[in-house]
Order: C-alpha cells, then sequence, then structure tokens
C-alpha cells in the first residue's frame, strides 16, 4: 500500500511540485492538499493521513500551532516539517508541538522521499538537508553522527543549541570569538550541516539537549 501524504503549504506551485515528486516516486499517495493552518488541521482529522508535510509560514494560524491541534486527536501520524530556513527557536516551538523531522524544500528529490519515507516508517528528529559544498549528495543526517566530533565541539554543540548568542556562548566556553567560529565550522563540516537550526536538530536528537513533547497518548 502506498504511504498516504496530506501536503501542507500556501504555495500553490511549491506543493504541486512536491506532489508530483512524491507521484513519480512510486511509495507516495497524496490525499490531500491544504494551504492554511486551520484547514490543515480538519484535512489531517478527516483523511488520516499516513504522514502530513506542513510548512511552518502560512495563514490561518502557524505551522507550529497546526501540529499542536493535530497532535491533540493524533499522537501517533508522522509529522515532517518543510522548511528552507528556521531559528532556532522555531525548530523547538515545532519538535515541542510535535513535529517529527525537517525536510529541506531545497534538498533532491530522491533525498526528499527517502526522508518522508523513513518519517512514516517512524524515525524521529530526522533532518533531510540540501546538498553542500562539501557534499556530492544531500542525505539525511546519520545517528551516531557526534562520534566523530572532539570533546569541545561537542560542547559547542551543546551550546548552539541553546538561544544564546554567539559572543556569550563564547564567553561561557572561555574562548574567543574567532576560535568559536572555527569550531562552528569545524562541527558543520563533519555533521554535514549549515546551519544552527540543523545544529539544534542533531543536538535534540542525539540527546544533548530536550525539548519538552506531548505526551505518548492513549
Amino acid at each position: 500500500m502506498p504511504i498516504s501524504v496530506l501536503l501542507v503549504d500556501d504555495n500553490a506551485l511549491f506543493r504541486e511540485g512536491i506532489a508530483q515528486i512524491l507521484k513519480n516516486d512510486g511509495r507516495f499517495k497524496v490525499v490531500g492538499q491544504a494551504s492554511r493552518g486551520d484547514a490543515a488541521v480538519t484535512a489531517a482529522a478527516t483523511l488520516q493521513p499516513d504522514l502530513i508535510l506542513i510548512d511552518l509560514q502560512m495563514p490561518g494560524g502557524s505551522g507550529a500551532q497546526a501540529i499542536r491541534r493535530i497532535r491533540e486527536r493524533d499522537r501517533h501520524v508522522p509529522i515532517g516539517v518543510l522548511t528552507m530556513f528556521e531559528t532556532p527557536d522555531r525548530v523547538r516551538q515545532s519538535l515541542q508541538a510535535g513535529a517529527s523531522g525537517y525536510l529541506a524544500k531545497d534538498a533532491t528529490p530522491r533525498d526528499l522521499c527517502d526522508a518522508a519515507a523513513a518519517l512514516a516508517g517512524g524515525t524521529r528528529d530526522l533532518v533531510a538537508i540540501p546538498e553542500s559544498p562539501d557534499a556530492t549528495t544531500a542525505t539525511a543526517i546519520p545517528s551516531g553522527a557526534l562520534a566523530s566530533l572532539s570533546p569541545r565541539e561537542l560542547e559547542v554543540l551543546r551550546a548552539l543549541a541553546s538561544e544564546a548568542g554567539n559572543e556569550a556562548i563564547a564567553r561561557r566556553l572561555g574562548i574567543s570569538g574567532k576560535t568559536l567560529r572555527n569550531h562552528i565550522r569545524s562541527t558543520y563540516r563533519k555533521l554535514g550541516i549549515y546551519d544552527r537550526a540543523q545544529a539544534v536538530i542533531v543536538a535534540i536528537r542525539e540527546g544533548l539537549i530536550e525539548v519538552a513533547r506531548p505526551g505518548p497518548g492513549p
């Protein structure tokens, strides 16, 4: 049976493009689309899809609000956030609301579909990232990726997942701003990520920090 998908984004052209990518992959069937947060909540309850892919910025309530309302009815449906760039605070908000992972809008079609299938299969806190200068293909960050980091880089990653700015982090770690920037670049390179929002997701997934999430429910 194909994976039934509800797509939620206020850009109709983008939704149609993602729908076509999923259709061409063969593993998915798009059973509904919505352009507003409130419509997404209604569609999720009516269609009961296997997977919801949702943007965070749209009318009718934010994506995080929609995710929270969907979670009030359904604790189990996988919800992937479609994103171009999010701040660490917005990442936390969506994960706290009940999002299962992040899929970059500019990831390759194959990687987006593989990540969507992984989310539908139960993977949590997954992030599918677009192609970077240091990688030949986009990829989901592998579990256990922290093994490549030095103790100092682990400290930096944990600090990046906080709300502190770089200047405050440097003071907390007792290093210069330049040294911190070098550690950040090295950490991003080793993890194959490119921004602080992704660093938050990795830190949460690997247990370096915790966020309060909806309970398992019945």
